[in-house]
């Protein structure tokens, strides 16, 4: 059975698992130097400096944390060990807990390990698709569009456009990018819905104003060659391609 993220680099794997934390805990938060004397008591602070700082005092903090209970100190503590990747199967032990203890960002968190993998636990798509149906069904927008490109290829189940579009609709809802693009192109082509020009334009030109490179240029290609119903316009045209060339420095991120 093909991995739902066939092709990944398994040696990104924590950046990948900590990507949507960072997010939250605050980058500029994290670069700065925390006195390990003075450790804060917030699971997704402790992430930061356990996993990317490496700080094995603000791990036993953690630690101490998800043994008190916290299905968000569980879950933190399962995403620092799996960064660190000494520790990967504890790390997912955890994980499992928080889960199981109603954490739904750590079922999203272990679809996403269990479709790269990592060395010594190899990608799973049967898990990664019951973690991320269960993440979904909960309302997690990343799920949802991990989800969709499972019913879309057919992985772990028989491929279905509709369901694909039906999931790409939540996520795209949920202002994922990625979700945004793969709506646009299913309404372009009629897969799975009624092919729309006018809702594939507007969700490209969503998807655009999140920087996701393949949108931006669609519609500089649309703008060029008068395609979705689009008129011919050489200065809109411009104008997309020269945000392609920014966006392709900036690519709005996957979930």
């Amino acid at each position: 059975m093909p991995s739902i993220f066939q092709g990944k680099d398994p040696a990104r794997l924590g950046a990948a698992l900590l990507a949507a934390t960072l997010a939250l805990a605050g980058i500029a938060w994290a670069s700065r130097s925390a006195p390990t004397d003075k450790l804060p008591d917030e699971p997704l602070q402790l992430l930061v400096l356990a996993s990317a700082g490496h700080q094995d005092k603000a791990l036993a903090r953690l630690k101490a944390l998800a043994e008190g209970g916290s299905p968000v100190a569980r879950r933190a503590l399962g995403q620092a060990l799996v960064a660190r990747g000494t520790q990967v199967q504890e790390g997912l032990d955890w994980l499992r807990q928080a889960a199981d203890g109603g954490d739904v960002e750590a079922d999203f968190q272990l679809g996403k390990f269990y479709q790269s993998g990592s060395p010594g636990a190899p990608s799973d798509a049967a898990q990664a698709l019951r973690h991320f149906t269960a993440a979904a069904h909960a309302g997690h927008v990343g799920a949802a569009y991990y989800l969709g490109i499972a019913w879309r290829n057919g992985y772990g189940m028989r491929a279905d456009a509709g369901e694909a579009a039906r999931w790409f609709q939540v996520s795209a809802a949920g202002g994922v990018p990625a979700a945004q693009f793969m709506l646009a192109n299913a309404y372009r082509e009629g897969d799975g819905v009624a092919r729309n020009d006018a809702e594939a334009v507007r969700l490209y030109a969503e998807a655009a104003e999140r920087e996701h490179p393949e949108a931006v240029q669609t519609l500089a290609m649309a703008y060029t060659n008068g395609e979705l119903g689009l008129p011919k316009d050489p200065e809109q045209a411009r104008h997309y391609l020269m945000e392609t060339a920014h966006a392709l420095k900036h690519p709005a991120l996957k979930p």
